[in-house]
């Protein structure tokens, strides 16, 4: 009867339900010191709504509040709440690093926040030294630091400009070299009396326009965006002490190469390490830069045929020795190496990768890291000796579980969830026994009725295992005929089929609560399989991702309850790509598909991402045309849709117009849909509209 009562109770998922912001949850997870962890709990989505700063004891189980929503002066005098979210503990867990209204803000627990910095330019990427004195930070391109005891400010470099910037990335090196985790470059020594950054210059770099079409003059945003071929930033690696003075430089020569976003330190402090990339991504030095300065040294190379995913500074050990990631057997693992750079052992191996944090525990002789090492679609925490011994799976949970190790390595904060357990996060000890439960909330559709999810596997005609996600109605009838949308992604460093909570998205519920069936499927060329699997994309985007799509479409339709005649196919970025492929390949297929935000032409694209899998287009002309859906417009063989943000600055709306321009000289009917002032991601009214339109979309032509 409980059971019953609860089925009752539940309600139908909606448009609203998935599109719009819910209530704030428990969020930035943090070590303050090594037995507690912070995290954030806010009353809303929006970025100042009230917000209270929490604490777990590990080794009490004991919670408490350390910060309550306070109302601080802005520098107009007004009142505003203080936002304790992307808070940084210092290192000795004394006082949290808030940025706010355009400051840095200190939060001492039990005290009243006290204001850091007071001018109207913005702090960028703010650290702490590591001995707690200072803070650094990037303002208006340059390089400051400011004594936390006086608040006095101290700018470290002179040279940054519109288009300079001094310990900060610019947009692709952001977007595709850092993978989106931040745009600080620099790193302080240990000592804390100097800092090595990254410096970048994109003043060769060409400007594209974004457009916004709104006011009524309109207004053009000029973005410097390097397209496939065209000049990179020129990157070169410094160091300087905490009076702006410059003890080390170099600048690579020839200067058409990358520098890696982050930096590293050797354990004595007397050297900068940094790694240096090729332009075609296959091959890259690491260098050791002395602080004193003179000529780097190179500490060693790794090369590939295809590509080099591994972007990760050494590990440096108090014995000289370093810790590397490293794919040269074919999969992610770390390894130890002396210090001058001879191999000393493979501490992870086998048929499986690290995905995810790894830290070292010096004290201990262990290294903590998530891997596939169970199942290529969960990630599970393990740990191992520095010699490769003594390796162990932490956690047990069928699913995906994260990695945020205390300082000293006696605890971690973990989150677990499956495709069937919502995301539950608890305090571990460093043998993987739960200590203390962190967060069990049921989350924001806890009382909504959902779909099944799953999980599926089928081997291709060639014998090559690949892995499906099936969404079906909550009511599902296997004597009945569904019809089936085909979500596609399709591009490297994504996977999409996952055993975690919210791989199947609201709106796949919500299609599902329509009457739809969603597959999914991961084609060669996804991550989380090992570079032996991603590789056959190489050069040729497109093609062997069609392949196993088609693979997978023929075994989707094999199921008794699938009407072959009613398939539907729609992708977002990669996947509106991959749409766009699909619709004029194999079009036929489908009865209609909607394509978000897609690349028509990897010419199109940005420098770093394109040419890592496709090389420059001088290099691999008939690559790029036979990759290139706009070259194939004409051979449009089913009803489209084509969504794109206006203001969109990653895949710029150049790629829509420049495909329905081709669709017009074809005589091809098509439907576009432009969501104004949106970039690559809808965000709240224009993501609502988008879903509805979709829904509404599949509705009408399946």
């Amino acid at each position: 009867m409980i059971l019953l009562a609860a089925v009752l109770a539940a309600q139908a998922l909606t448009l609203e339900k998935i599109s719009e912001p819910g209530p704030g949850g428990p969020s930035g997870w943090a070590w303050r010191d090594a037995t507690h962890v912070t995290w954030v709990v806010s009353d809303g989505p929006e970025p100042e709504a009230p917000a209270t700063l929490w604490e777990l004891d590990a080794a009490t189980g004991r919670k408490a509040r350390l910060f309550e929503p306070a109302a601080v002066k802005d520098r107009a005098g007004k009142d505003r709440m203080l936002s304790p979210r992307g808070g940084k503990w210092s290192p000795r867990g004394d006082v949290l690093l808030v940025s706010f209204d355009h400051d840095l803000w200190l939060l001492a627990p039990g005290g009243a926040p006290r204001r850091l910095t007071n001018d109207a330019d913005e702090e960028e990427s703010p650290a702490f030294s590591p001995d707690g004195s200072r803070v650094a930070y990037v303002k208006k391109s340059d390089l400051w630091a400011v004594e936390r005891a006086s608040g006095r400010e101290t700018r470290l470099t002179t040279t940054g400009a519109d288009h300079v910037f001094n310990g900060k990335l610019d947009w692709v090196y952001e977007e595709e070299l850092a993978n989106r985790r931040g745009g600080r470059s620099y790193e302080w020594a240990p000592d804390s009396s100097a800092i090595a950054y990254l410096r970048l210059d994109e003043n060769r770099v060409p400007a594209f326009p974004i457009v916004d079409f709104t006011p009524v003059n309109g207004k053009v945003l000029p973005q410097r965006y390097p397209k496939a071929g065209d000049p990179n930033a020129i990157p070169s690696v410094h160091v300087v002490d905490l009076d702006g003075k410059e003890t080390a430089s170099f600048a690579p020569t020839p200067d058409d190469v990358y520098v890696a976003p982050q930096l590293a330190w050797t354990a004595d402090g007397k050297q900068a390490c940094f790694l240096v990339l090729d332009r075609p991504q296959t091959t890259l030095d690491v260098w050791l830069l002395p602080r004193a300065g003179g000529a780097p040294k190179k500490l060693l190379t790794e090369t590939d045929a295809a590509w080099i995913n591994a972007l990760e500074p050494p590990h440096f050990l108090k014995d000289g020795s370093f810790v590397f990631l490293s794919e040269r057997s074919g999969f992610l693992h770390l390894y130890r190496h002396a210090a001058n750079g001879t191999p000393m052992n493979a501490i992870t191996k086998g048929d499986w990768m690290i995905d995810g944090p790894w830290s070292v525990d010096e004290k201990a002789g262990v290294v903590f890291f998530t891997a596939t090492e169970r199942d290529p679609r969960e990630r599970h925490v393990y740990r191992v000796k520095l010699d490769g011994t003594g390796f162990q799976r932490l956690t047990k949970e069928r699913g995906v579980h994260t990695l945020s190790l205390s300082p000293g390595g006696a605890f971690f904060v973990s989150t677990h969830s499956s495709v069937t357990s919502p995301p539950r996060t608890v305090v571990r000890n460093a043998s993987g026994e739960e200590a203390a439960v962190v967060d069990d909330a049921p989350g924001p559709f806890a009382d909504t009725i959902l779909g099944s999810v799953e999980m599926g596997s089928f081997k291709g005609t060639d014998g090559t295992l690949f892995y499906t996600r099936l969404v079906k109605p909550a009511d599902f009838d296997p004597g009945r005929k569904y019809p089936a949308i085909v979500f596609v992604y399709g591009g490297p460093h994504a996977q999409l089929v996952q055993d975690r909570w919210g791989a199947a998205s609201g709106l796949d519920h919500l299609l599902a609560s329509k009457g739809f069936l969603v597959f999914t499927m991961d084609n060669r060329g996804s991550w989380g399989r090992g570079h032996a699997f991603e590789t056959p994309i190489l050069k040729n985007l497109g093609a062997q991702e069609l392949k196993d799509q088609l693979e997978g479409v023929a075994e989707l339709v094999k199921k008794p309850f699938v009407d072959a005649s009613r398939l539907g196919l729609w992708g977002w970025s990669y996947g509106g790509y991959m749409t766009l492929f699909m619709a004029t390949h194999a079009g036929e297929r489908f009865k209609c598909a909607l394509a978000g935000a897609p690349v028509a032409d990897w010419k199109f694209y940005d420098s770093i991402y394109t040419e890592r899998y496709m090389k420059r287009p001088k290099d691999n002309p008939e690559g790029y045309k036979a990759a290139s859906p706009l070259e194939a417009a004409k051979n449009l063989s089913t009803k489209l849709l084509i969504m794109h943000g206006t203001s969109d600055n990653n895949v710029h709306m150049q790629n829509s117009i420049s495909f329905i321009d081709e669709l017009m000289k074809a005589r091809k009917d098509f439907f576009f849909v432009p969501l104004p002032r949106q970039r690559h991601g809808p965000r709240r009214e224009a993501l609502l509209y988008r879903n509805q339109r979709l829904v509404d979309w599949f509705e009408k032509n399946l």
